[in-house]
């Protein structure tokens, strides 16, 4: 499911507020530019993301003439152990 920022920024609030942060391990950059988050709580909820930088190729028409753009962005998958369901978010890169 796709969501704007705020979406997933007041997702992320609530289930902080709610289950009180304790911990977050990061993982470095594997191969691909992903970032691997897990976020822990003292009572064993989970938050999860998965940031990566994704490429995509697009035909557009400018002026009656076919040009492939290519347009770099930032997705940010998330869950939780409240709602397992991987939602998506994409910004500037």
């Amino acid at each position: 499911m796709l969501v704007n920022y705020n979406t997933y920024n007041e997702e992320k609030k609530a289930f902080f507020k709610k289950h009180h942060n304790l911990n977050c391990e990061t993982s470095s950059m594997d191969c691909f530019g992903r970032t691997h988050k897990m976020y822990i709580f003292e009572d064993g909820s989970k938050w999860y993301e998965i940031i990566s930088p994704e490429h995509i190729s697009q035909e557009v028409k400018i002026k009656t003439c076919k040009i492939t753009v290519e347009v770099k962005r930032l997705k940010t998958e998330f869950w939780s152990t409240d709602d397992s369901f991987s939602k998506y978010y994409y910004e500037k890169f």
